[in-house]
């Protein structure tokens, strides 16, 4: 039996919802995120306009199926535009080399102002982030939310940290060369992609990938305890 999909009204009504239970949050990243979106009215408002035009292309009417498909593509997309700033702040990069990757990722603005931005952003996606999991898990039922998203996740900030160790030099002298791992990273995010996006074929892959020990890379690798929690 085939469930009609969730309205755009009530997408938005979740999403403020999960915004505001996450200042009482028990997660310390949780509770950060939505403060800081929350104190500053012009923010909220940015995240507001982009939150709704992101629902908007999720509340496509049609079966929950389909719903919960581009619900997916819109939290892969969230993650990837959220790891910049975690990377700079779990791996604490400061000086020339943080200089060097933010030109990198903003060479249209000079370094305070595209460090500004990207905090913005950050909180406007680390929310966002919150309320897709919260709406694919919660409210459209789909067990891609948890843990293999969570695993998608984890894969990706592994494969990000060893892109900028590679690209920016940011490898401790003492440490082994991280690069030709980035092959692998790719290959495993792509099977756990696949299989998230399609659960029924890819159950089997997607056993093995989420089952596969994250590959030892520096010890400020993130762990799981940094996660925002969905629920």
């Amino acid at each position: 039996m085939h469930r009609s999909s969730v309205d755009h009204k009530r997408l938005m009504r979740e999403s403020t919802d999960r915004v505001q239970r996450a200042l009482y949050s028990e997660n310390p990243n949780e509770q950060l995120v939505a403060s800081r979106l929350l104190e500053s009215p012009a923010g909220f408002g940015t995240w507001e306009s982009e939150h709704s035009g992101l629902m908007r292309e999720v509340a496509t009417p049609g079966f929950r199926r389909t719903q919960a498909a581009l619900l997916k593509k819109a939290t892969f997309r969230l993650i990837h535009r959220k790891a910049l700033f975690e990377y700079l702040r779990d791996e604490r990069i400061r000086g020339t080399v943080r200089r060097r990757i933010i030109a990198s990722f903003h060479p249209a603005q000079d370094y305070s102002r595209s460090v500004i931005a990207e905090h913005g952003l950050y909180l406007r996606k680390a929310c966002s982030f919150l309320c897709t999991s919260h709406v694919g898990s919660n409210v459209v039922c789909d067990p891609g939310f948890l843990d293999p998203m969570w695993r998608y996740q984890e894969l990706y900030a592994q494969y990000f940290q060893i892109f900028c160790h590679t690209h920016f030099g940011t490898e401790s002298a003492d440490s082994a060369p991280q690069g030709e791992l980035l092959p692998l990273l790719k290959l495993q995010l792509e099977e756990c992609r696949v299989a998230i996006m399609n659960p029924q074929r890819g159950t089997e892959r997607l056993g093995m990938t989420v089952g596969a020990q994250p590959i030892a890379t520096s010890p400020g690798t993130r762990r799981p305890s940094s996660r925002l929690i969905s629920k």
